[in-house]
């Protein structure tokens, strides 16, 4: 069942759903500006009041008024302080709630069947869900506030002067076709700025992962130049976006200021006794000053709207490029319950293949079966599948076509994400002791548990000539252990796990002759009774297997001695 995220070609009907965390902040900041509004215009009333008890010597009315424009004053700012700060809640929910959908698509625990580049999604994590949250901050209340607040200016500006109201009513037709011609404005530069920001992104990423390779090449100075090619595109499409801002904020200004000016002109020329309206009040210095006092702030929410039209577009393009990264992702996955501690596992591929988003030809073509309790080594070129294939088996990704199954004494299952324990090339350890590293996908696990596992990686050495022992704090990435000590730790903390299905991805990789018969021999103990499929490039590892299958062109070749399932 695909989400309701698919719907919408421009990514609007996602850009509102995903204001939903956060709305009822939103509606609370719009109500604290829209009474924000009603105190301003008190306290410019009062303003206007104290003018005139100045000008007619009226003490009491100017202490009055001097005490009412200083409590208006002060409920204004406390509830355009108290909107800002619902309104930063409500983006931080928002911005939460959208990295929450990111995670669920990125990550491999909702059955996403498409593949995000690293640079893209870092990108989505950190600026786009930045970008939703920011305009939904902005518009949200403002959306709820601002017909309120225009329509008190406009009844008090009509109680005072209904001449000057009708001003305001003739000059508000003029501005929804500015607003409008904003927003297209905005799109075109938008779409090109998105495009500009993501092309860097990828180059900046590729570059900090192959420099190693680029310095090598002597590639350095050329890479150099592309991201400032980049960079520069990104420039451009930047600049671009703000000129167009520019233009139409100042036809927005223009046009307020033609309504200001013509009010403040009638008003002046009422004052003075040269224009009068027929039926219309008297202008007093109350009246003219509280008019001219307040006009401002009828447009201000427009100008706000109309600022917040190239926010909107910005978060509408970064709204579709998420959509289209969650698109795969289903609203619900059925996932089957893990198999058990005790329970064996065996695995079948069948007729399965997988190709890349976009390829033309097939990544990993495999059709076999893999014995509960053995030990399978594949071997093949970097680069031939040996990972893709792992990952169909893991449940990581799903095969273009075919089926990957799990057998258990209860059946046959798909692959449960997290039912099997995976080990890499690279062992992830965290700045923190060396028990909670190994108990890092079962914090409940006891000490004993723990020392059990420890037996099994071989790790009684290591620990005993840590300062702390087990307590030792590891630095961030493994500093104060070297990497086949690392990657036993990788083991025991598998063991702890109790997973019957082992997942080795070159675990033996970088590792000088005597950490490498170390850590297989950790292994084979942590794994005894255990299915276990490593894919591997070195000799001892695969001799240690019971069944060697390579892939060659993508095809995983059969066993010249097959195992009985």
């Amino acid at each position: 069942m695909a989400t309701s995220e698919t719907k919408g070609p421009d990514g609007g009907e996602w850009l509102t759903v995903c204001a939903a965390p956060g709305r009822h902040l939103f509606d609370l900041s719009g109500a604290l500006l829209t009474l924000e509004a009603l105190f301003t215009i008190t306290r410019w009333g009062a303003l206007a009041w104290l003018a005139q008890g100045v000008l007619r010597g009226r003490a009491v009315q100017q202490q009055q008024a001097l005490v009412a424009f200083a409590v208006a004053g002060t409920l204004a700012a406390v509830a355009a302080w108290a909107a800002g700060g619902l309104a930063d809640r409500g983006a931080r929910a928002v911005a939460t709630g959208v990295r929450q959908r990111l995670t669920g698509a990125l990550l491999p625990t909702a059955a996403r069947t498409g593949d995000v580049g690293p640079a893209d999604a870092a990108w989505a994590m950190v600026e786009l869900a930045d970008d939703i949250a920011d305009h939904h901050a902005r518009t949200a209340p403002l959306r709820r506030s601002a017909p309120l607040s225009m329509l008190a200016v406009l009844a008090v500006t009509a109680a005072v002067h209904w001449p000057a109201a009708v001003v305001l009513v003739l000059t508000t037709a003029l501005l929804p076709l500015n607003m409008r011609l904003a927003g297209l404005f905005a799109q075109a530069g938008a779409d090109r700025q998105l495009a500009a920001t993501q092309h860097l992104n990828a180059v900046v990423l590729d570059s900090f992962r192959g420099i190693r390779t680029l310095r090598e090449l002597g590639a350095v100075g050329r890479r150099g130049r592309t991201l400032g090619t980049a960079a520069e595109s990104l420039n451009k499409a930047t600049m671009s976006v703000l000129r167009r801002a520019f233009l139409s904020g100042m036809v927005m200004d223009v046009v307020i200021t033609f309504s200001i000016a013509v009010n403040a002109t009638y008003i002046g020329l009422s004052l003075l006794g040269y224009v009068q309206v027929p039926h219309a009040p008297r202008l007093t210095l109350f009246s003219g000053l509280l008019v001219l006092l307040v006009c401002p702030m009828y447009f201000a929410p427009m100008r706000a709207r109309a600022a917040a039209f190239h926010s909107r577009e910005r978060a509408a393009t970064a709204a579709a490029a998420i959509r289209d990264m969650v698109r795969a992702t289903p609203v619900e996955t059925h996932r089957a319950p893990r198999p058990g501690p005790t329970e064996s596992i065996g695995v079948s591929l069948t007729a399965v293949r997988f190709r890349h988003s976009g390829a033309d030809h097939d990544t990993v073509t495999a059709d076999t079966r893999f014995a509960p309790g053995t030990w399978t080594a594949i071997t093949g070129a970097s680069g031939s599948g040996k990972s893709t294939l792992l990952s169909l088996v893991a449940g990581l990704r799903a095969p273009s076509a075919g089926q990957v199954r799990w057998h258990t004494p209860s059946g046959w299952q798909a692959p449960v994400l997290g039912g099997c324990a995976w080990i890499g090339q690279r062992t992830v350890l965290l700045d923190a002791t060396v028990r909670d590293n190994i108990r890092l996908g079962r914090r409940d696990a006891t000490e004993r548990d723990i020392r059990r596992a420890i037996d099994a990686a071989g790790l009684n050495p290591v620990i005993g000539r840590l300062p702390d022992g087990l307590d030792t704090r590891l630095g961030e990435g493994g500093r104060g252990v070297s990497t086949g000590e690392a990657r036993r730790i990788a083991i025991a903390r598998a063991f702890l796990r109790g997973a019957r299905l082992w997942l080795l991805d070159e675990p033996t990789a970088h590792l000088d002759t005597d950490s490498e018969r170390a850590v297989v021999a950790a292994l084979r103990r942590a794994t005894e009774d255990r299915t276990v499929i490593v894919a591997t490039h070195s000799v001892p590892l695969a001799a240690a297997a019971d069944t060697v299958l390579a892939i060659e062109d993508g095809r995983l070749l059969p066993d010249a001695r097959p195992v009985n399932a």
